[in-house]
């Protein structure tokens, strides 16, 4: 039981005054209270901003920006909504059956949970590209698959990850600022 109240009182102090905390107050005799509260915590929503940078042996070569707007769910929440971008172009390839077609492109799913002066944020993104080396019959297809989860502080800019190509000098980064909207 006193796990309970101390988990409750973690919810209330997380989620502010008013109709929450008496439903928390009150949870003291109906411990599923916490859940309605947590039901009826209102959502906020933020602009999340991308930078996806591409560097070759340190220098910058590319660089691209994504937005999006997501709801974070709300501390303590046992919710898990997913947000995604898809920007990219679907490629024809020949092979000797046909054609078939592939997706090349950024795409990024991202859950955000509200926490202490930012998100917590789970982000999944996979990049492809087409190698602009010439081969013999289709070309090879680059890809990098990162799962991350990040602290992100509002209003400042924090790095999800920085990977390298195996095969060639070059870098990845994504770098992401949440910004509260109103």
């Amino acid at each position: 039981m006193r796990n309970r109240l101390v988990h409750l009182a973690v919810v209330c102090a997380v989620l502010g005054a008013g109709p929450v905390y008496s439903l928390c107050q009150q949870s003291e005799t109906n411990p599923n209270n916490v859940v309605t509260a947590l039901a009826q915590a209102p959502k906020r929503y933020y602009k999340l901003d991308f930078v996806l940078k591409e560097s070759n042996e340190g220098k910058v070569v590319n660089q691209r920006l994504f937005n999006m707007s997501v709801s974070a769910d709300p501390a303590g929440s046992h919710e898990h909504s997913w947000w995604n971008l898809r920007a990219g172009t679907r490629l024809p390839v020949r092979d000797p059956n046909g054609t078939n077609f592939v997706d090349v492109g950024v795409n990024l799913d991202v859950a955000a949970r509200d926490a202490d002066n930012g998100l917590q944020l789970d982000v999944t993104t996979e990049i492809s590209s087409v190698a602009t080396e010439e081969t013999a019959g289709p070309p090879p297809i680059r890809q990098v698959k990162v799962k991350a989860a990040v602290f992100s502080p509002v209003g400042k800019p924090t790095t999800v990850f920085t990977a390298e190509d195996p095969v060639s000098r070059h870098q990845f980064e994504l770098e992401v600022t949440p910004t509260r909207e109103k």
